[in-house]
């Protein structure tokens, strides 16, 4: 079965706006590459226990060099040019990228709608460039209600102080402002104070408490950041408590995906991919038209299959297993012990 005969993701988002989910649609069939994100650098101001993408610049060079202004700006128009309407610009912290003006600059006279992601520690340094080139909108990590837990959860000082500079700055510059947090243990106890905080400048709001591993080189301690819920005391052992997804053992991993025929991430270091938790595939838009590496991306995508492990393990159709959760060898899936060994 091929890929395009599974239904796109947007015929289940019943919220989702009918002219967006008509221009989902056609470019579903078509396998248009709507949406996509640039990931500018693994360079951080901040130092977050959590991060999957992060490097110190020392150990850069070890996988790789980032992309120069130059080469995101031709990545851009050819994106443009392939159908991409909606852009994300994310890190690490995109504005630590050593050209990061110029890019953004170029950009915003594309006529992408543009999402910025950041920590917005660094934005007031730029408030004259957005006011000349605003985003359409900023995702803001926001880790605590105050300096003490920045501290702890991003390894920093005056943190929350920054943060905060910037986002009053957005909000003053009508910029929309989206708020992020993920909920590990070194802030869980700060949720109520940094609930108090989106009420207070009423701004929207999105938690999340999956820490996940990644294979692009760095390491996260997920046993000590993830949050355990407890087991209610009268619970059964002998049923599942819970069940995400009813898996159908026949449908090839990436369909689940919303970007599935229709998303991309560029990374730092110059690869396609469709997955940025994934170590792969290695498509180089460096040294490849981005059209050819998105019609490769597709294929590969089309192609993927679930690794024969899962294809006989009796938890099949109960396991909420996610291609992002695998690594990629060889251009296969390969599962990972650790993930196999807890969801059973």
């Amino acid at each position: 079965m091929s890929g395009n005969e599974f239904e796109p993701a947007c015929r289940r988002m019943e919220w989702l706006d009918p002219f967006y989910k008509a221009v989902w649609e056609k470019a579903y069939a078509d396998a248009i590459p709507i949406s996509g994100t640039f990931e500018l650098t693994p360079r951080c101001n901040f130092n977050c226990r959590m991060c999957y993408v992060h490097l110190p610049e020392s150990k850069i060079r070890e996988h790789g060099t980032e992309l120069s202004a130059s080469e995101w700006i031709r990545i851009a128009h050819e994106a443009k040019e392939a159908g991409t309407t909606w852009l994300c610009i994310t890190g690490g912290e995109p504005l630590m990228h050593p050209e990061f003006e110029t890019i953004w600059r170029e950009l915003t006279q594309m006529g992408f709608f543009i999402t910025l992601q950041t920590n917005a520690a660094l934005v007031p340094k730029y408030e004259k460039l957005f006011e000349e080139c605003p985003p359409r909108g900023c995702k803001i990590t926001l880790y605590g209600s105050n300096n003490d837990v920045y501290r702890d959860v991003c390894r920093v000082e005056q943190g929350f102080t920054r943060a905060d500079a910037g986002i009053q700055m957005l909000r003053a510059m009508n910029i929309p402002v989206e708020l992020v947090t993920t909920v590990i243990n070194q802030n869980l106890e700060d949720v109520d104070n940094i609930i108090s905080y989106v009420e207070k400048h009423k701004l929207r709001w999105i938690p999340n408490i999956n820490v996940r591993t990644a294979g692009r080189g760095v390491d996260v301690d997920m046993e000590h950041l993830r949050i355990k819920p407890p087991r209610p005391k009268d619970a059964d052992v002998s049923e599942p408590t819970r069940r995400k997804v009813n898996m159908d053992p026949d449908r090839k991993p990436c369909t689940y995906c919303k970007d599935f025929r229709i998303g991309y991430w560029v990374v730092w270091n110059g690869y396609m991919r469709f997955c940025s938790f994934m170590n792969g595939p290695d498509i180089s838009v460096r040294s490849t038209p981005f059209i050819e590496c998105w019609k490769e991306l597709v294929t590969f995508q089309e192609s993927m299959e679930w690794p024969q492990k899962c294809k006989k393990c009796e938890y099949q159709k109960s396991c909420a297993r996610c291609a992002a959760l695998f690594d990629i060898d060889d251009g296969t899936l390969k599962i990972r012990d650790e993930f196999c060994r807890k969801g059973k």
